[in-house]
């Protein structure tokens, strides 16, 4: 019969630990070797004054750089900021193209101490179809943000769809070709650095497309702004004293008339009877009911900077008023005062033709 050979347990034990550690060492080693082999492939080029100049593209794929990050950031933020790319590459290699550090970061003007770290990602959304561009967006940066709080509060990332970089490139965005000037690929698979040199060597140029584009966006912002003076926010004005109107109105025990009845009712019952407003007030709100009724109706074609600050002070000091009776009707009667929620207003919204996405109550 066979005789099992007796093995001291504490030794046996021992001897595993001591693969263990082995095998974690050799682990560790090679990943080393991983690191530095990849982080080769992106230098940066220091001038004679010790200034960042500019990065030298390689000619080949770019690793996840340490040593850029070094020379680019305070020992501090490197370490965040490298922390925080591995991170993201943990969970989304599959799609991150490239990472870019750019701004202020890199070309060191009105750099602080307490300055922002811009880092853009470039990512893969060739095979998403969940989503459209817009939405993809902003779950792309909602998720790079909420990353980042968690190793730095300086960091701020941009993620940038391929599709839509690469349609930048085609009609040269004023972003994108930013990025290209003054960005540091420490993060890249072929898309980024190949696109820079194409920059640096003047083969991307603005089209007519591109000129195009921008001065069409120049004009609808132009008309986004006198839409927002002509139609929005006269309607916000005209709201905010029918409201409060109404408000002091239900306080006092009356329910609400219709906006175009507030004025009458707040002389019969605040001025008259209760002697809380003046007449004065009264004219405050009929001026701003009749101003906005005129822009309703299509007879005021334009409002001027001037004319819509003269009637936002007049809106200003009735609401303020009108508050101000409530709280002290309120302590009086020992109940608390109105409590304003800044978070949960909500505001007008217009549509793209300029008119009302819910019609006013007149």
């Amino acid at each position: 019969m066979h005789q099992t050979e007796n093995v001291n347990p504490a030794e046996a034990a021992l001897n595993r630990l001591f693969s263990t550690v082995e095998a974690l060492s050799s682990k560790i080693d090679e990943l080393n070797e991983r690191v530095d082999y990849l982080g080769s492939f992106v230098g940066l080029e220091i001038g004679d004054d010790g200034k960042n100049e500019h990065v030298e593209p390689p000619g080949q794929l770019a690793g996840l750089s340490f040593d850029v990050l070094g020379k680019l950031l305070s020992a501090k933020d490197a370490n965040s900021v490298r922390a925080y790319f591995l991170r993201v590459l943990s969970l989304f290699r599959r799609y991150i193209k490239s990472i870019v550090v750019f701004g202020s970061s890199k070309t060191k003007n009105g750099v602080t101490s307490t300055s922002d770290i811009d880092v853009a990602f470039i990512v893969d959304d060739t095979d998403i179809q969940k989503f459209t561009l817009e939405q993809l967006k902003e779950r792309l940066f909602t998720k790079m943000a909420e990353i980042a709080r968690d190793f730095s509060e300086k960091i701020h990332a941009q993620a940038y769809p391929l599709s839509e970089f690469w349609s930048s490139i085609i009609k040269p965005n004023p972003v994108i070709l930013t990025l290209l000037r003054d960005g540091v690929a420490v993060y890249d698979t072929g898309y980024f650095v190949p696109i820079q040199m194409l920059y640096r060597t003047g083969n991307i140029v603005p089209t007519k497309e591109s000129i195009d584009s921008n001065i069409e966006a120049a004009e609808g912002v132009l008309m986004l702004a006198d839409n927002v003076l002509t139609t929005k926010l006269p309607l916000d004005l005209y709201q905010a004293v029918v409201s409060a109107g109404q408000a002091l109105l239900m306080e006092l025990g009356y329910l609400p008339p219709v906006p175009k009845e507030v004025a009458k009712h707040l002389q019969t019952v605040a001025v008259e009877k209760e002697k809380m407003l003046t007449k004065e007030d009264i004219t405050k709100v009929d001026e701003v009911v009749s101003w906005f009724k005129k822009i309703d109706h299509g007879e005021l074609k334009t409002v001027s900077g001037e004319e819509y600050g003269r009637k936002q002070k007049i809106a200003k000091e009735f609401v303020d008023k009108v508050l101000g009776i409530i709280d002290k009707m309120r302590e009086k009667k020992g109940v608390p005062k109105p409590a304003i929620d800044n978070t949960l207003m909500k505001k007008a919204e217009t549509n793209a033709e300029g008119k009302y996405a819910v019609k006013p109550q007149t």
